[in-house]
């Protein structure tokens, strides 16, 4: 690692930390920078460049750079942005540290709106949204005015605010996290700095680690609903041809997912320079200890392609997701299960708590909590499969026997229909007995509607009622979304399957508000149960109530 300049803005407030990992086109935000409403010594830029490259492109703003680190990584290695991250933390001065884009533009009032939000609320984690044009034609950078990357071609613009921090049902999805994060470096050192796991290894990665841990830690997500960034299209913006870790599928990464749903606030790994710093060293002594070795083995691309580097993190304790109402840890050559109610699974078995659940491997430890499922839960889940699939297929005969498009006079289609009239009539019946039906004949009908997300929340509720001291647990509230789900989940209680939780329906945002809010004055509310997919989707409003101070994620 090495300086090519060194700031002396020991006064900073805030501290924008650039990365680069020598594919960075443009830096065009530097010219919007020095339009800034704040004193130029209000804040400072540290550029990280991951690779040895020292770039023409940063050397036309070079007089605006403050600090700029080339870490000299070898080009055998995956970038690792979370490493940039730790390191510009490191260097940097400021009591804000901002995490962005560098090929953003952004308004004179940006620095000062950072600025105002942590003087108006100091315990935030703060993002601001970005606009996204697809407009070849602004390629190469060729300054268009913020008016023109408004209009034609941007996807989510939504009458001068994004779509992003409109969205209320899927919000985790629909924001860009790492358009613009900004916290107090003091935190940010206290919660063990961005996270140097190996599932952050290049494209699958971004401050939303940082984010997520930070609420854990206290802290309130805060989105600006006024100022924003604004992106023009370039080749490759959305990545390529580097290594993706663990993901949901919409390139936001489990292992912070994980963390948001724990309540987990320490890294996986912290970088031996934030823990230096965490502990009170100086900022040189931290600076010696910020690449350990292991680094260049571990994030070597040929070791990544066959395998070898994931063995050598086998003496690490990593989280293996959550399954049936157990959080599985592996540790060496065990894979342990926790139910979830027990939140210490740093505890190490026959240290004070033991695992009831352990194998060689992940597949055994699941076919392990497999086998504890009784059979008559697994006996209703069958038949209720099977009472779904005829349900379907009973409505889709009906359906095409009254509309085959035959070229066949009238007479010899209701000829050709007549073979379906007995299960056009059983199909009734059953439509009939539905609307007839007493409450718990209508539990039963609407076994139709759940899904395998639902036999998996009950499993997991029969394993807490079982394994995490559920069994008795009246002061527990479940919301889920869906009223088919509830009525799953009452018939089995009345099986006696599951615990006799409160369940709650909540099938919008705006009904998960009001169901927060009434738990909130509802003081015999002890534990808040809620799915995964429901907290990921309004985990901000669960961490700014306080109900959700004992909120468990199943």
């Amino acid at each position: 690692m090495r300086f090519i300049k060194h700031s002396d803005r020991t006064k900073a407030k805030v501290s924008l930390v650039l990365l680069d990992w020598s594919v960075r086109e443009s830096l065009h935000i530097f010219h919007y920078l020095a339009e800034q409403t704040v004193r130029r010594d209000d804040f400072e830029v540290v550029i990280i460049e991951f690779y040895d490259t020292v770039s023409e492109n940063i050397r036309k703003y070079q007089d605006q750079v403050d600090s700029w680190v080339v870490l000299d990584m070898p080009r055998t290695c995956y970038y690792h942005k979370h490493f940039m991250y730790n390191v510009g933390i490191t260097v940097a001065n400021g009591e804000i540290i901002m995490i962005g884009d560098s090929d953003a533009m952004v308004k004179s009032s940006f620095i000062e709106s950072i600025i105002g939000n942590f003087t108006a609320d100091p315990a935030i984690v703060y993002h601001m949204d970005q606009f996204r044009n697809m407009r070849r034609d602004f390629y190469p950078f060729n300054f268009p005015s913020f008016a023109a990357v408004l209009g034609d071609g941007c996807f989510n613009n939504a009458g001068g605010v994004t779509t992003g921090v409109l969205e209320q049902e899927d919000p985790i999805h629909a924001r860009n996290y790492g358009a613009c994060m900004c916290a107090w470096r003091k935190d940010l050192i206290a919660i063990g700095g961005a996270d140097m796991h190996i599932t952050y290894l290049g494209h699958i990665c971004g401050p939303y680690d940082l984010t997520f841990r930070l609420i854990n830690f206290g802290r309130r997500e805060v989105w600006d609903m006024k100022e924003f960034l604004y992106h023009t299209w370039h080749p490759g913006q959305a990545g390529a041809d580097n290594y993706m870790g663990p993901h949901d599928g919409r390139h936001m990464s489990t292992t912070a997912l994980e963390a948001l749903s724990s309540g987990r606030v320490a890294p996986l790994l912290e970088n031996p320079a934030i823990r230096a710093l965490r502990e009170g060293k100086s900022r040189d002594q931290a600076l010696a200890e910020i690449c350990p070795d292991h680094y260049l083995a571990d994030w070597d691309i040929e070791a990544i392609r066959t395998g070898a580097s994931h063995k050598r993190w086998d003496n690490y304790k990593r989280p293996m997701g959550t399954y049936k109402g157990f959080r599985m840890v592996a540790e060496v050559d065990r894979v342990f299960a926790f139910p979830l109610t027990e939140r210490d699974t740093e505890t190490r078995p026959g240290q004070g708590y033991q695992a009831p659940i352990e194998g060689y491997e992940i597949g055994e430890v699941r076919d392990k909590i497999d086998a504890a499922t009784p059979r008559s839960l697994n006996a209703l889940v069958g038949v209720s499969l099977a009472w779904s699939l005829c349900r379907r297929a009973l409505a889709s005969l009906v359906f095409r026997a009254g509309a085959m498009p035959l070229p066949l006079p009238r007479p010899l289609k209701i000829a050709a229909a007549v073979p379906l009239a007995p299960f056009g009539l059983l199909a009734l019946l059953l439509f009939r007995y539905r609307r007839l039906a007493d409450k718990f004949g209508a539990v039963v009908t609407s076994l139709s509607t759940h899904d395998a997300n639902q036999n998996v929340l009950a499993a997991t509720l029969y394993n807490l009622g079982k394994w995490g001291g559920l069994a008795h647990d009246s002061q527990a509230v479940l919301v889920v979304s869906q009223d088919g789900t509830r009525n799953y989940l009452l018939l089995l209680q009345k099986l006696k399957l599951i615990p006799p939780l409160r369940v709650e329906v909540a099938p919008s945002s705006a009904q998960f508000g009001t169901v927060i809010a009434a738990l909130e004055q509802d003081a015999s509310v002890r534990r808040l149960l809620l799915p995964a997919d429901l907290h990921a989707r309004y985990h901000a409003a669960v961490a700014d109530s306080k109900v959700g101070k004992h909120c468990l994620v199943l």
